[in-house]
């Protein structure tokens, strides 16, 4: 697979092309568009570190892919541990959310990814933390579920995204919505303090079978990934 970068007016264009088609689902999966010459997806130019993410996309786009198809091992343990000892002692307000905040609870899940909340106060904190590692820039959705979303690679695929819209919890509560954000619980793992929505109402579940159902249902929205709008 060959990720490349190009600037087409006001836009940064990431380009995937000579891919094995088996990674057409993850393309479609992150909402990249499809046209002539592979998939594509936009980012406004202006965006302050516009120079980090071409080199982050270029750099890591096939190990994001390769890892959300399962393809190879997902470090998501050292992409988590890494992003807890980089905001510690930070003023960023953040919780984790999707399969991981299971698997810090001892509930054996296999995520491709690591999910986290934050206050979108903090976004402009986000990328000042890890502007190495931005590998799609940190945006207002304009109305999506979450006010902003972007993503880091830090060893593994991390999708930042905030402020949860109360659509998560139609026509029940996610895991990743105001109800789960209002009833945040801690947990200790690793040697750090990381909210996490609770167990206890139902959603999650120590059982390891039902927290493979809760696997397949955690992320009604999410797939880890934003469109072009």
């Amino acid at each position: 697979m060959k990720a490349s970068c190009t600037i087409s007016g006001q836009d940064i264009i990431y380009r995937l092309s000579d891919y094995d088609p088996l990674y057409e689902e993850a393309f479609k999966m992150c909402f990249y568009e499809q046209d002539a010459e592979g998939y594509f997806k936009r980012f406004p130019l202006s965006y302050r570190y516009t120079d980090y993410v071409i080199k982050r996309f270029e750099a890591d786009a096939k190990n994001m892919f390769d890892q959300l198809l399962y393809r190879i091992p997902v470090p998501w343990e050292s992409a988590l541990e890494e992003f807890c000892r980089r905001v510690q002692g930070s003023a960023l307000s953040w919780w984790l959310t999707g399969s991981c905040a299971a698997c810090v609870r001892g509930v054996e899940l296999n995520p491709h990814d690591v999910d986290i909340m934050i206050d979108s106060r903090h976004c402009s904190l986000v990328e000042d933390l890890f502007t190495d590692e931005i590998i799609e820039p940190i945006r207002d959705t304009s109305g999506w579920v979450t006010k902003d979303f972007g993503v880091l690679f830090l060893k593994a695929r991390i999708d930042i995204a905030s402020d949860p819209s109360a659509l998560l919890d139609n026509p029940e509560p996610a895991d990743c919505g105001p109800y789960a954000l209002q009833h945040l619980e801690t947990v200790l793992w690793r040697g750090f303090e990381i909210k996490v929505p609770p167990l206890d109402w139902g959603y999650w579940s120590t059982n390891a079978e039902a927290g493979s159902n809760a696997q397949r249902k955690s992320k009604p929205f999410w797939n880890g990934c934003l469109g072009t709008k």
